[in-house]
């Protein structure tokens, strides 16, 4: 019972968004960010461990800075699912900047790999592969009508999730295919391998880098800069090149590395659009608990 209520009250809620002007939409989405980076105390406070370890040049205020904005940036990401079919359609919104490198990995017709990145409006990224088929992973939702509702939405551009669990790898080889883009989140805190990350040693997910070695499949690296008139700009790489040796598990960890090199560089060029309120170092319980 407690589930369908939310799901009610969320409806609602998508309904009234969908009738206001997508500009005071954005505006209340900012609003949200704000307020969320001053009573949110536990995500405030890992986002500011985490820009102090990736930035200690930078002085205080210029770190709290870009929290701030960080904040804002993921509230309107996240907020503007909400009314994406209208987005979407509107060319202004989305510019795609090396969507060619896109259509020659997949002429190779090995199938695509594409390492995602959690910046700026993240989903908006689906854009550059509306005409081709997108399999991507993404944690279930407590609320199982608002995840059906979520899965539901994403089929209708072409793409497909499947819920993190056990056997998600499993499930990812039966979709590997000529046709299909294989989209993964690789830039979070996940088992993997180990690897160097802002000069601090953490974990990486190898997902991406495991099977575009294994298939043979060409990789890319793909992010999304969130400007602030509400337009976006998504990012295809050209193909990344792995080194290929006799040994896999060599090759996984330094790919891995390498593809972590790649995106630090990007998130150095735009830290206010990146998701530092995520704990990737696990510094919150070292620092605050």
């Amino acid at each position: 019972m407690k589930y369908k209520l939310q799901y009610i009250i969320f409806k609602i809620f998508k309904t009234v968004i969908e009738l206001l002007p997508e500009k005071i939409n954005f505006s209340f989405a900012s609003f949200l960010g704000k307020i969320s980076y001053y009573l949110v105390k536990k995500r405030r406070q890992i986002a500011l461990a985490n820009l102090k370890l990736a930035f200690p040049e930078k002085t205080e205020a210029q770190r709290e800075k870009i929290a701030k904005k960080s904040f804002i940036v993921m509230a309107k990401g996240f907020l503007s699912t909400l009314w994406f079919d209208s987005y979407l359609k509107k060319p202004q919104n989305i510019k795609i900047v090396g969507i060619e490198n896109l259509d020659e990995a997949i002429e190779k017709k090995k199938g695509v790999m594409v390492a995602m990145i959690h910046m700026g409006n993240m989903e908006a990224s689906l854009k550059m592969a509306q005409h081709y088929n997108v399999v991507s992973v993404a944690k279930k939702q407590r609320n199982p009508y608002i995840d059906k509702f979520i899965t539901e939405s994403r089929k209708k551009m072409n793409m497909t999730i499947l819920k993190k669990s056990k056997t998600t790898t499993r499930e990812l080889l039966k979709y590997i295919s000529p046709d299909n883009i294989i989209a993964l989140f690789s830039d979070h805190r996940d088992k993997g391998a180990e690897v160097e990350f802002f000069g601090e040693n953490t974990v990486a997910p190898t997902g991406a880098v495991s099977l575009a070695l294994k298939y043979d499949m060409p990789i890319l690296l793909a992010y999304n800069v969130l400007h602030d008139n509400n337009t976006c700009t998504s990012y295809i790489s050209e193909e990344i090149s792995l080194v290929k040796t006799d040994s896999f598990k060599h090759d996984v960890q330094y790919n891995t590395q390498l593809l972590i090199n790649k995106m630090e560089r990007i998130i150095t060029q735009y830290p206010e659009q990146w998701m530092w309120f995520h704990d990737r170092w696990k510094l919150y319980k070292k620092l605050y608990v």
